[in-house]
């Protein structure tokens, strides 16, 4: 199996709501982009997150040092951490394959197809192939929902789901593979969308999830006659906030709404919103500090 190129890397830690942003400003840079949280000794949530651009040659330390600082004074952040490192090169292919293993969410079975020959006889088995849309199960936001979505469809397989912000498209598939007759999966990145629909296919499921790009929950082709009986959304704190009043409108009477990727501290914000919207949480999933919500239309 060849052996994989070395790389380098310059690294910025941030304040987690600030994490999307500097993306946004580093995106065009390296060979790759990645972020994740700084875990610290007797910490059981992270302040940080470190954002790292790869690089195929070593970069300039200079020039990046002063880039990232002047991208980190720019988001109000004075004195930033910044870091280089060196890759050494390895078999990426095995190292990849190693770290993501399989996993088990209720009675979901997520799994790469170096892993094909290991599904368990009697779970709701998806094939993943994350690409560069965010969404693999292993996030503790997209656990949640797995969980969640899994608990709603025992009790009743629904008929139309939505999957706001689908990412990879695994909510949605999860949900179709739980007994969801028809399901749309929107996203307003295009690259989401193409490695949806390159997982639906993958899975088979490309008649029964119409996938597409939409900007809000309010667009009308996500309009469903008497709303959805399931709506998902795994994004962030604050377009969950912005999108209250038009995700929750596309919750059927007798249906419900499952929300992730908001830190625990930022419950109360987002939970606020959606009762003002008319709905009543009905339970919370938390996982490695964040939180996954349940709600349900009052009667």
């Amino acid at each position: 199996m060849p052996i994989s190129p070395e790389f380098w890397s310059a690294e910025l830690d941030l304040p987690s709501d600030l994490v999307a942003a500097a993306e946004e400003l580093l995106g065009e840079y390296g060979v790759a982009l990645t972020s994740y949280e700084v875990l610290q000794p007797g910490m059981a949530i992270s302040p940080l997150w470190r954002v790292q651009v790869l690089f195929d040659a070593p970069p300039d330390e200079a020039e990046w040092r002063q880039r990232l600082t002047d991208i980190a004074a720019g988001l109000g952040v004075a004195d930033p951490v910044i870091t280089f490192s060196h890759i050494p090169a390895r078999d990426w292919v095995r190292h990849t394959n190693k770290l993501n293993a399989p996993i088990r969410a209720g009675r979901f079975f997520l799994y790469g197809a170096h892993d094909a020959g290991a599904v368990p006889p009697g779970t709701l088995a998806l094939q993943l192939d994350a690409g560069l849309a965010f969404g693999t199960g292993r996030a503790p936001s997209t656990y949640g929902c797995l969980l969640a979505i899994d608990t709603l469809c025992r009790m009743r397989a629904p008929r139309r789901v939505l999957d706001m912000g689908t990412g990879s498209g695994i909510l949605a598939m999860a949900a179709a593979k739980a007994g969801a007759r028809q399901v749309v999966a929107a996203d307003i990145d295009p690259i989401a969308v193409a490695v949806t629909r390159q997982n639906l296919r993958l899975n088979g499921l490309s008649r029964q999830i119409a996938a597409f790009v939409a900007q809000r929950p309010d667009d009308p082709r996500l309009a469903a006659d008497g709303g959805y009986d399931l709506v998902v959304a795994n994004i962030l704190a604050e377009p969950l906030c912005r999108m209250a009043t038009s995700l929750a409108r596309q919750v059927a009477r007798s249906g419900h709404l499952v929300l992730s990727g908001l830190l625990a501290r930022e419950e109360a914000a987002v939970a606020a919103r959606y009762r003002a919207s008319g709905l009543r949480l009905t339970r919370r999933i938390a996982r490695e500090g964040w939180h996954t919500l349940v709600f349900a239309r009052r009667a």
